[in-house]
């Protein structure tokens, strides 16, 4: 079967995909030397107007044609709100339409209130301007209503200090800041049915990764870890039900915030594709999401084959992702094709002479062990590796 993957970052899809046997291809804003290797043919996409360029590479039949090959086309993150209508009939999973409407926080926001699901309140920049929003406790967060990452993401710290952003970000959203410990679900569902795979901790804003602001997705580490057992349990239901309830079909995740209290998991949004817990996932569970994504999906049904059981403790191992982001403007120094590039533990590998400017990601780590703190451990331990193979530009 061949595949193709299109994304802001698609490096995990495509190794997924290659390793359970599938023909590769990818478009993405990287081009990292591991992606490469996995994908038969690989199309680069603008970093700053991904969306954009893949129109042009559209216009230009380019792509067009691969696509026109593929068997199916998996759509990854930057691409929630894609007007690419051409990809449409070939997308395996969430249709455009529901990619849309999921991945828009604002229309969720509502659609969780009207399913009662726990979710922290939320406002539109136009609705404070408005003078609504006064049930707010502060901090507040402003984060836009599509897109993940949270590179955009900031505080405000004072009531006028929200009303000053919110009359310049109409429509952002503006939600209450809820601490606690950040997690995802990762689900596989079909029509009607979902199961949670893992449930899994995420890292975010690690300064000791160069994190460019404290709501910067840094990585993660599977399964999650509490003393508060029940809350996986739960978290799992809520998961399995909401993407169900929202007609969502293969590997969609749910992120939330478990309280400090362990006792009140809060949906924060929802992914409707594959995400970055990925590599984890698949190292902690021993499962192929790539492959049960095609499993569970069918061209205009989504009635697909089985899903996977829910994946019990004793079958896991813990694995752990660390993103490496530069702090300031650097140039990869040395070549790392051939079998350095082979090596396991690292990924996202960066090619020679490649410019990555402050704030983007530099490469990954991957740790496994068999307690959290081994894991990670493992994994800061080999995205630092990087940090002696490239040097400060001129």
């Amino acid at each position: 079967m061949k595949l193709l993957a299109v994304g802001y970052s698609v490096r995990h899809i495509v190794c997924s995909g290659s390793r359970a046997g599938y023909e590769m291809s990818a478009a993405d804003a990287f081009g990292d030397l591991d992606t490469r290797r996995c994908a038969k043919k690989y199309f680069h996409l603008d970093p700053l107007q991904p969306q954009a360029s893949l129109k042009l590479l559209s216009s230009l039949k380019l792509l067009r044609g691969e696509v026109s090959k593929a068997d199916g086309v998996i759509l990854g993150s930057g691409f929630e709100r894609a007007g690419s209508d051409f990809l449409g009939r070939k997308i395996v999973g969430n249709s455009l339409e529901k990619t849309r409407a999921v991945a828009n926080k604002a229309w969720l926001s509502a659609r969780l209130d009207d399913l009662g699901v726990p979710h922290p309140r939320t406002y539109t920049g136009k609705e404070i301007a408005e003078g609504e929003g006064a049930d707010l406790k502060y901090p507040v967060v402003a984060k836009p209503a599509y897109g993940g990452g949270g590179t955009a993401n900031f505080l405000c710290r004072t009531g006028k200090e929200l009303v000053r952003w919110a009359e310049r970000l109409p429509e952002f959203l503006f939600q209450e800041y809820l601490k606690g410990t950040p997690a995802s679900v990762s689900t596989i569902s079909k029509k009607n049915e979902a199961v949670s795979v893992c449930v899994n901790e995420q890292l975010i804003g690690l300064k000791s990764l160069g994190a460019p602001g404290p709501f910067v997705y840094c990585g993660n580490i599977s399964p999650f870890e509490t003393r508060f057992s029940e809350e996986v349990q739960r978290m799992s239901e809520i998961a399995e039900e909401l993407v169900v309830e929202l007609g969502l079909v293969g590997s969609n995740g749910v992120d939330f915030v478990v309280t400090a209290d362990g006792r009140r998991p809060v949906v924060i949004e929802v992914n409707p594709r594959f995400q970055g817990s990925l590599d984890t996932v698949e190292l902690s569970t021993g499962l192929n999401l790539v492959d049960e994504h095609l499993k569970a999906v069918v061209a205009g049904g989504g009635e697909g084959k089985e899903l996977p059981e829910r994946v019990k403790a004793k079958r896991q191992r813990c694995a752990a992702k660390a993103i490496l982001f530069a702090e300031r403007e650097m140039v990869v120094a040395e070549d790392f094709g051939g079998s350095w590039g082979r090596r396991v533990g690292v990924a996202d590998i960066p090619e020679k002479g490649r410019i990555i400017k402050p704030g983007e990601p530099v490469a990954t780590g991957i740790g496994v062990g068999e307690t959290r703190a081994k894991a990670f451990a493992a994994a800061v331990k080999n995205v630092n590796i990087f940090k002696r193979i490239y040097k400060k530009c001129k």
